[in-house]
């Protein structure tokens, strides 16, 4: 089977590393790959995707509405030169361009990936959102959702319909979270592991950092991640007097190394969350888990199940959380066996490639 990946970029993040690993899988199996992106840079992962021997493509766009019919000319051309028997956008939206590029060079199988809420609060720019999902409708065979939650949403709020979607829980490679020896930290340390961007909730975070010291509790708290809000989360930092307590790591490629070390794992997210690998990853690790209580998170962690649900933009709610935590170890610690478990039998790579690949194949 010949497969085309199409990324936004190789940025070292979620969904990249994710169809990184994705493709470690597929090739275990025979499957041929090639990967195109849509953005030039960054390429922190391009040495990855070499060393596996797969070739890449970088489209070219431009700017302005031109985009739209060069990519589908692009996709056209590319797809009548590799013969792909099926293609998996990882974008959404500009995934139907690429359809229809795809269908008309005679692909068999086209999905998208769908990872966050439809952005209806953005107003005009759903609307064109929305329209993009429509005239890719006819082409596209499936809407793969990283959720039950997203799929929901996805139906609801894009016009589609239900057979047109289907539930794909993100994934992780488990194997790198097993065994991992748990921390001796005289100060407990904290970590939260995502993009230094709007769409995540590292200040709520750092609020609660300062509450939690006013109130005589001492953490070390690591933020892991590299993005656009760097600045303006160091001058938060600052402004809190905080600098002594949180670290910002920028983009780390040892995150199981990094989770060896917490002793609580911090998901601050925005109600727009539509899975977060780095939450299945602090659970597949055994690390108790705070995390706020909108939708993705509280099915992932099935309703407060495997780690604690606080209000979620509240820092006062956070604060009190990893005060809680940190103050029951053991109820933190039997959440955390029952969050790894969930995390080896739902969370596999290989089971996410089982299922990407039955919807991919004729």
């Amino acid at each position: 089977m010949r497969l085309l990946i199409v990324l936004t970029s190789l940025c070292a993040e979620g969904t990249p590393i994710l169809v990184l690993q994705l493709c470690e899988h597929w090739q275990k199996q025979g499957l041929e790959i090639h990967i195109v992106t849509l953005q030039p840079t960054p390429l922190d992962l391009a040495p990855e995707f070499s060393a596996l021997g797969i070739p890449i493509t970088n489209f070219s766009l431009g700017q302005g509405y031109g985009r739209y019919p060069r990519l589908l000319s692009q996709t056209y051309r590319h797809c009548l030169q590799f013969k792909p028997d099926a293609v998996l956008s990882m974008p959404l939206g500009w995934h139907a361009f690429i359809a229809w590029g795809a269908k008309v060079a005679g692909v068999k199988k086209v999905c998208a990936h769908v990872g966050n809420l439809p952005p209806v609060w953005t107003g005009a720019a759903f609307q064109k959102f929305k329209l993009q999902v429509q005239l890719g409708r006819p082409v596209t065979d499936r809407l793969l959702c990283c959720s039950e939650y997203i799929r929901q949403a996805t139906v609801r709020d894009f016009k589609v319909s239900t057979a047109e979607t289907a539930t794909i829980y993100n994934a992780c490679n488990l194997e790198k979270f097993k065994n991992l020896p748990r921390p001796d930290n005289l100060i407990p340390v904290i970590a939260m592991v995502a993009r230094l961007e709007g769409h995540k909730d590292q200040p709520t975070l750092i609020k609660a950092t300062a509450i939690l010291k006013k109130e005589g509790i001492q953490i070390l708290v690591r933020l892991i991640g590299e993005g656009s809000k760097r600045t303006e989360l160091e001058q938060l930092i600052h402004s809190l007097d905080l600098t002594d307590q949180i670290t910002l790591l920028g983009m780390r490629r040892d995150i199981p190394e990094q989770l060896s070390q917490m002793d609580l794992f911090i998901f601050a997210a925005k109600p727009d969350e539509g899975f977060g690998i780095a939450l299945a990853e602090a659970m597949a690790a055994g690390v108790p888990i705070v995390a706020t209580d909108v939708g993705a998170c509280r099915e992932v962690l099935q309703d407060g199940r495997c780690g604690l649900p606080v209000k979620a933009g509240d820092p006062q709610a956070l604060a009190d959380g990893i005060a809680q935590v940190l103050g029951d170890r053991q109820t933190a610690q039997e959440k955390a066996k029952l969050a790894k478990e969930r995390a080896l039998t739902d969370f596999g790579i290989a089971t996410m490639a089982d299922r990407y690949l039955a919807e991919l194949s004729s």
